[in-house]
Order: structure tokens, then C-alpha cells, then sequence
């Protein structure tokens, strides 16, 4: 079955290094080579470095993929500076732009905010747009105004939604160019956030069919199946916990897990924020959450654990994948995206 995928990625090192650039560059061009549809670095300044400076070098080595941040929020920068910077990155690729927006999570705690409210996100989405088309809008009841407008490559740069909960789901129905879910990729959840965001459309008079729609997945490939999936206990229980943070109902979450979750949640240590063999992955193996955990949002393994998994997940509905390359060590994620090129993708085309 035919499978589109998209790849997030850090910059090897927190802060990307000019000793690093030829092998970054190699890492760009190994992905891109391989026929994915979008390439992005996340936007948290806790986590490290500037994804600004991350996305600009991903475009200057990516010919075909669309060039993104993702995920970013509506709170650690004003929408006229994030609607510039997409301004630019867009005429840097020639039409290849876009942003993924969510509420907020290790980006905002850890600088005393609290996550984005729907309003909020639309209102940002909003004067983004407005900028773009007129030049200027209203955000926070302050006028923004913009003099490069004529200078744009596109007026309309794709502006997607990151949504876990029935409530954004609805929004990005709504309102959003495409729909990057983090709630997971069980059949039950596929099924569930679809019809979600089938809702939020209608509602609008849109044609639900016409709005992209991307699971996230957080991936690891090695040789050793266990190493592998080890390598993302933590990784997992960050998107475990954001995706169930605002409430567990209407998540498909299984009944008998219900107090587990919450006994995760409430002791979810966010400064060690996906901490590789921290204390959030250790705390959800402890629990008795990591099988259900990684079945619900990973893929994790050998090639042929990958190949079999994405087969289930395009059996289920899934056929727009949203994959990560571990951070850390340039060599390895090269090597890593290498092995995706050439022996998983071939079989999805």
C-alpha cells in the first residue's frame, strides 16, 4: 500500500555546530532523496538552539520536500515574526513553506506560561493569514502591520494544527490547511480523531476529504529490537503525556488504564522533558504503561518491525506518517535515514 511520510529532525548537536555542516547537509539531502512530502525541526528553545536557524539550513539542502517548524505555539513569538520568518523561508524554497502550530508544551512551561487556548491559536492563525493577504490584522487587540507582503512568494503558506484532544481536532476541522495528529495510531484512535475532524469541517462548509492528514509517530530503527525500542521509552512518554495532559475523556483510552494515566500525568517530571533514560519513560515502564504506550505511538525495531507496523498502521488508515530521527550523533541518524531510504520506503511507493 502506498504510504506518504514526513520527517522531523533535530540539528545532531543542542546548538548546530560549523564542524557539523557537511554531515547535516548529507543528512538533508538522504532525506529528501527519498521522496518524503515534508521535512521539520521542532520550536523549543528548552530543548535547544533556534529553529530558525534549524529550518534555514534544512532549506538549503532539500530540492523537492515542503520545509517546516513543527511543532511550534502561539506564544513565544508574535505572530507578525513567525508570519515574516515563514515569509522568508518560503521564497528561500521556492513555495515550499509551512507551519505546525499547537498549544504549547516544554517551549512555554518552562518559561512560566501556560499552554495556548483554542482561541488563542485561531486568533494567531488568523493574523498570520491576514499579514499575508492584506498586510495587516488584529491579535490580542493590538494592531499588526507588514510592509513585505508584495515580496511574498505564496499569499497562502499552509498553516497545520498539532491536536491530541476532541476539542482542537474540531478546530483544526475548522480552520487549518492540515491536521498533524499526536493522539496516536490504534485503530480506535484513528477512527475517532477522523471523525473529529469531519465534524470540526462540516461545521465550517468544508470538505473534510480535502484537509491533509499526518499521524505522528515517535520512531527509532536499530538491528536489536529491544535497544530500539528502549532508545524511546522517553520520547514515548512525553507524547504520552501531552496528548492526555487536558483530560482523558474521549481519548480511547481502555478503561482498566484510566488511573494509570492520570498517576503518570500528575507525576510527569517536565524539566526532565524527553530525557533519554530519564525519569518519565523509567516511571511509565514502572506504572505498566510502556507496551501500551508504544503500541498506541511508536515504531520501534528492526527494518522488517518497521515494514510490518507501517503495514498495520495503512491497513488501519494511517498512510500519511510522521516519523523522527533520534537525535544525537549526525553519523547515526545519516546511517539511520539511509536504511529507511533503501529498504523501507521502496515498499510503500
Amino acid at each position: 500500500m502506498k504510504v506518504r511520510f514526513a520527517v522531523n529532525i533535530s540539528s545532531g548537536s543542542i546548538f548546530p555546530r560549523r564542524s557539523d555542516r557537511q554531515k547535516f547537509a548529507e543528512l538533508i539531502r538522504v532525506i529528501d532523496g527519498a521522496g518524503v512530502d515534508m521535512i521539520s525541526t521542532y520550536d523549543s528553545s528548552f530543548l535547544g538552539g533556534d529553529a530558525y536557524v534549524r529550518a534555514t539550513l534544512i532549506a538549503e539542502h532539500a530540492e523537492n520536500a515542503m520545509i517546516g517548524v513543527h511543532p511550534t505555539n502561539p506564544l513565544t513569538r508574535e505572530p507578525q515574526i513567525m508570519g515574516g520568518f515563514l515569509g522568508s523561508l518560503d521564497a528561500l524554497t521556492e513555495g515550499r513553506a509551512f507551519v505546525g502550530i499547537g498549544s504549547g508544551d516544554s517551549a512555554v512551561y518552562n518559561i512560566g506560561y501556560k499552554p495556548a487556548t483554542r482561541a488563542r491559536i485561531e486568533s494567531y492563525v488568523a493574523c498570520m493569514r491576514g499579514l499575508w493577504e492584506k498586510g495587516e490584522a488584529k491579535y490580542d487587540g493590538r494592531l499588526h502591520q507588514a510592509r513585505w507582503g508584495d515580496a511574498l512568494e505564496r499569499r497562502k503558506i499552509p498553516v497545520m494544527l498539532c491536536a491530541e484532544g476532541p476539542r482542537m481536532f474540531h478546530l483544526a476541522g475548522r480552520i487549518s490547511d492540515g491536521v498533524l495528529s499526536g493522539a496516536g495510531v490504534l485503530p480506535e484512535v484513528i477512527e475517532n480523531t477522523r471523525n473529529l475532524v469531519r465534524e470540526g469541517a462540516l461545521a465550517e462548509g468544508r470538505n473534510p476529504e480535502e484537509i491533509p492528514f499526518w499521524f505522528t509517530t515517535r520512531t527509532s530503527l536499530d538491528e536489536d529490537r529491544e535497544k530500539a525500542q528502549r532508545a524511546i521509552y522517553d520520547s514515548v512518554a512525553s507524547i504520552l503525556n501531552h496528548s492526555m495532559r487536558f483530560g482523558l475523556e474521549n481519548k480511547s483510552l481502555p478503561t482498566q488504564l484510566v488511573a494509570k494515566v492520570q498517576e503518570f500525568i500528575d507525576g510527569y517530571a517536565l524539566y526532565e522533558h524527553q530525557v533519554q533514560h530519564g525519569t518519565n519513560g523509567k516511571r511509565m515502564v514502572d506504572i505498566g504503561l510502556a507496551d501500551y504506550a508504544m503500541d498506541r505511538y511508536a515504531i520501534a525495531g528492526t527494518v522488517g518491525d518497521w515494514i510490518d507496523r507501517i503495514d498495520e498502521l495503512a491497513d488501519a488508515g494511517a498512510t500519511n506518517l510522521y516519523i523522527s530521527v533520534e537525535r544525537g550523533d549526525l553519523d547515526r541518524q545519516i546511517n539511520y535515514m539511509r536504511v529507511f531510504a533503501e529498504e523501507i520506503r521502496p515498499r510503500f511507493l
